[in-house]
């Protein structure tokens, strides 16, 4: 049983993923940065932040503990709150290269409170806002996670240059609080499970309460749109995978270090919140999963329209340029659609953790595939490695795009399962 809820604006969530964005673009651009500079071996760096990212991989084994009980804002406030103070932290380290098992430690700690508050905002969104606004709700949590991504930690990294690393820590904390208190506004609806609140003990109700999220999560697996949307999740659709390789393409293109910087960092932050902006109106226009196929579609177009045009710096602008603000509209319409399968329900947090769980399976084996395949293609015909990797990145997405247009048409044959739950 729910509660009746003011629904949340769909703007607020251009904020309130910015504790997210400024914890993983701290530790994917400021803290490379500051650990080469002092001399830190590149395999050494590497692991460092293999070590402090895989609290994002792992985290399905803990995200259920949000859904004991319909406290998702005090989850969310407690881990922005815990985010800023380890920003804070990390930024006191006097010589983080003479204390690397400390400031693992706590780099480790910032991205495990970060993705936990994330996933607290994901669960928002699906049980807050209206079932017709899923899609622009997706569109303003995307531009935030990808422009906060990259403008933030662009940010902590330029007041470190020309300030001190301590002012950095300090500015991305306020601006992660600051941008954290408008949850405060947001009314959550209560789910009461009526069995649970006749249990009698605490430990009969939580007993029956994990019961009760094991049948919703299972519920929503079998069913024929989530199995459908799962395997949507698991496919390469609107993976954006060369995000991961651009840079490493770049020489290939005769790009500088600042034709790099322009294009994949602020300004790549940019073009895809952008997209994400346009995604979101895009994804309540049309039917969702159209629209993310329409969004993959356009990403594996760019990628070969960049692989067909002349190797030059300027290709290498435009092409990553437009390929992330494709990338910015497939992310806002998969968030569109997979806040339309995750409705007020006992395990609203672990559902929306597993659809992302398969969508970043999907982001890892591709990229992987873009490389290796790639590289054996270049090879084959004697290209430049980036045609190789850009042709086989199209090729795959592509094949994604058919897939999802085949599970649509499977659902709509057998007519329309029944309809999500929806936040009056």
């Amino acid at each position: 049983m729910t509660s009746t809820a003011r629904p949340t604006p769909p703007w607020y969530f251009l904020f309130l993923d910015l504790p997210f964005g400024a914890a993983v673009g701290y530790m994917s651009i400021a803290v490379p940065f500051w650990l080469q500079a002092k001399g830190l071996p590149v395999e050494q760096i590497a692991a460092i932040s293999a070590t402090a990212f895989l609290p994002h991989a792992v985290k399905i084994f803990w995200i259920p503990l949000l859904d004991l009980g319909s406290y998702k804002k005090a989850w969310y406030l407690a881990m922005a709150c815990a985010t800023a103070a380890l920003l804070v932290g990390i930024s006191l380290v006097p010589d983080p290269t003479s204390h690397l098992p400390l400031y693992t430690v706590l780099l480790t700690a910032l991205q495990a409170t970060a993705t936990t508050g994330h996933a607290a905002n994901n669960a928002l969104m699906a049980t807050t806002t209206r079932f017709e606004d899923k899609g622009r709700v997706g569109g303003f949590s995307m531009a935030s996670n990808a422009g906060g991504t990259g403008l933030l930690g662009a940010l902590g990294l330029l007041l470190a240059e020309h300030v001190s690393p301590r002012a950095g820590g300090l500015a991305l904390a306020g601006i992660t609080l600051a941008s954290a208190a408008l949850a405060l506004r947001i009314v959550e609806p209560r789910h009461v499970d009526e069995l649970v609140a006749r249990a009698g003990s605490l430990g009969r109700a939580l007993g029956l309460h994990l019961w009760a999220m094991l049948k919703d999560l299972s519920r929503t697996v079998t069913s024929r749109e989530g199995f459908t949307g799962l395997l949507i999740c698991l496919a390469p659709v609107g993976c954006q995978a060369l995000s991961n390789l651009f840079t490493g393409l770049a020489g290939d293109y005769g790009a500088s270090a600042e034709v790099v910087s322009a294009a994949s960092g602020v300004g790549g932050g940019i073009a895809g919140a952008a997209g994400a902006l346009l995604g979101g109106v895009l994804a309540d226009r049309m039917s969702r999963r159209l629209a993310y196929a329409l969004s993959g579609g356009l990403t594996a177009l760019c990628a070969l329209a960049m692989a067909a045009a002349p190797m030059t710096p300027w290709t290498y602008t435009w092409g990553v340029f437009t390929y992330l603000f494709a990338g910015g509209l497939a992310f806002a319409t998969w968030a569109g659609m997979v806040l339309e399968l995750v409705d007020l329900s006992a395990a609203t947090a672990t559902k929306y953790a597993l659809f992302n769980a398969s969508a970043n399976l999907a982001i890892s084996y591709v990229t992987a595939a873009d490389g290796a395949w790639g590289a054996a293609l270049a090879r084959r015909f004697a290209w430049a490695p980036a045609r190789g990797v850009l042709l086989v990145d199209a090729g795959l997405t592509f094949a994604g795009v058919a897939f999802l247009l085949v599970m649509v048409l499977l659902v709509r044959a057998r007519g329309p399962g029944p309809a999500p739950a929806r936040i009056a």
